[in-house]
């Protein structure tokens, strides 16, 4: 069997969709940290949140805005009714124990994630401590969304 021109057009053009998606992937396996060297050398730090609205498993954790983990799991206390979470974070960073978390948004279009504030204290978090959860003050993006949601 002898391949046409028409045939070859299309087993190219197959080839090319094939390594465009192949390159997607791949750049969505970097983007997300799945895939990038050194992303199962994370430490955990568990957080119990008052208020987790928007977080989920794989929300990003950030510090002063730069990615740093993700939230590995959420799930309901039943005897406090706080969100318990726990946070990947990359090994490379140490946090001061005195260390905080809140729950930050991008604005009123943006996404949900985690903050972490580093504290002052000379020592730092071990993997597996809990850090301590802070409620940030109401800013505007929260005084218009409880507006339109009809909170008061």
């Amino acid at each position: 069997m002898v391949i046409q021109r028409n045939e070859w057009a299309e087993v190219v053009t197959g080839g090319v969709v094939l390594a465009v998606a192949l390159l997607f992937a791949l750049y969505a396996l970097g983007v997300t940290g799945d895939f990038r060297a050194g992303a199962s050398d994370v430490v955990r730090y568990r957080v119990s949140l008052v208020e987790a609205g928007g977080v989920s498993e794989g929300t990003e954790v950030r510090v002063a805005g730069v990615r740093v983990g993700r939230v590995d799991w959420v799930e309901l206390n039943p005897a406090t009714f706080a969100a318990e979470t726990e946070l990947a974070v990359d090994s490379n960073f140490e946090f001061p124990a005195d260390s905080v978390a809140l729950v930050s948004s991008e604005g009123l279009l943006g996404g949900t994630y985690v903050e972490i504030r580093p504290g002052q204290a000379t020592h730092s978090l071990a993997p597996g401590d809990r850090l301590r959860a802070i409620v940030p003050e109401t800013g505007l993006v929260d005084f218009l969304l409880q507006a339109l949601n009809g909170r008061r």
